[in-house]
């Protein structure tokens, strides 16, 4: 009897045990993802390219985070496309100025600024695309407090920028032009892989871990990760996008952006590019590259 007893106590040690163990791992894999090293832009910026840019604020929607970023505008030009940065970048990430000067050159003011917990802006925490969304809505209401009419502003996003597009797009009506460049399906399918890139965890363990880091993120930060699926949010896009992805990309395999357009609205289009790793698709074919996303955002605003 007695040894029973004491087989109980060490099997219910034992459980106590693994599951706070489960639990800390959870917590460590949610802090390494989601506590990122700030990364200023040390390339050149909007007067190299002689673009009259002006230094602005404002703050995000609904979170009241204040965010910094550039705005380049003319008076005569009266549509503009907000820049959406990946995961650990910032606003001058994936060749942005230089696709920013190009748009500028085709008409269109351009306002490339930096998430949360990125370059210069507020915040500490990245969320995978979860308050990111709120970031891209805030650049939209300061677009908007310019005199830009609502149905005059396009979205380009590069990764988790792409993603944020997608989803921030499909929440804002105002929005009304959306190019991606390498989203991801939903942060659950992309988390082994990042998680790997973040901690030293082997991916394959990660599935075991994550419903715990979907509740330690709800519970410590509050990222519901089950909500950051750009696959579905697509389809609540009223008019058709413009995906890129590269064929060579590693990071965000091409078969996510394939699985968005395959629930994106009608006469939405998936470009492949050919030899592109992620998001390098305008460094692999920078004249295409243009001439694509001047003519999806000429086409979309009527021009």
């Amino acid at each position: 009897m007695k040894r029973l007893f004491g087989w109980r106590i060490l099997c219910s040690a034992t459980l106590v045990s693994l599951v706070f163990l489960y639990a800390l791992v959870s917590i460590f894999v949610v802090r390494g993802v989601a506590i990122i090293d700030r990364s200023e832009s040390n390339v050149n910026g909007p007067a190299y390219y002689n673009l009259p840019a002006k230094d602005v604020e404002f703050l995000s929607r609904n979170s009241g985070v204040n965010l910094r970023g550039w705005h380049i505008t003319s008076p005569e030009k009266n549509h503009t496309i907000i820049f959406v940065h990946g995961f650990g970048g910032n606003r001058a990430s994936a060749s942005a100025l230089d696709i920013g000067a190009g748009l500028w050159k085709n008409g269109f003011n351009v306002l490339l600024f930096d998430l949360r917990a990125s370059g210069i802006s507020q915040g500490d925490m990245a969320s995978g695309g979860y308050f990111e969304q709120d970031d891209l809505l805030g650049a939209f209401d300061f677009v908007r407090n310019t005199g830009v009419p609502s149905g005059n502003v396009g979205v380009i996003g590069f990764s988790m920028g792409a993603a944020t597009a997608i989803l921030g797009a499909s929440k804002e009506p105002g929005i009304k032009a959306v190019v991606s460049d390498g989203t991801y399906t939903s942060i659950s399918d992309l988390i082994e892989q990042e998680v790997a890139l973040a901690t030293p965890m082997p991916a394959w363990i990660v599935p075991f871990f994550s419903p715990g880091i979907s509740i330690m993120a709800d519970f410590l930060y509050d990222i519901k990760i089950a909500e950051v699926v750009p696959e579905t949010g697509v389809s609540d896009i009223r008019y058709p996008i413009l995906l890129i992805h590269g064929t060579d990309d590693t990071r965000v395999p091409l078969e996510h952006s394939i699985r968005v357009h395959k629930t994106a609205p009608p006469g939405s289009i998936l470009w492949q590019v050919q030899g592109a790793g992620h998001v390098g698709s305008f460094n692999q074919k920078p004249n295409e590259y243009m001439t694509r996303i001047v003519g999806y955002f000429n086409t979309r605003f009527g021009l």
